[in-house]
């Protein structure tokens, strides 16, 4: 694994919570959402900017309970959760 001193990763793709965010990409580019998975991916570019960490973290949060929830449409309940 590639850190730096300050426990931020080089490369996204390294981060834990990377998975869980590409997930969601992946969910909005099939319902057509081209547009807010293109602005996610320039914002996994530059994933070390406090602003985008934040964003990030929240995602990947609302990713994780929507996969242990009951709900039917998870994706419906994802998106009002942000």
């Amino acid at each position: 694994m590639n850190m730096k001193h300050n426990n931020s990763y080089d490369d996204f793709s390294e981060n834990p919570l990377a998975p869980l965010f590409y997930q969601y990409i992946d969910i909005l580019k099939s319902r057509c959402f081209l547009k807010e998975a293109e602005d996610l991916e320039k914002i996994a570019q530059q994933h070390y900017l406090p602003e985008n960490r934040n964003i990030i973290t929240k995602i990947a949060i609302e990713m994780q309970k929507a996969a242990v929830s009951n709900e039917v449409n998870k994706f419906e309940q994802l998106l009002k959760c942000l």
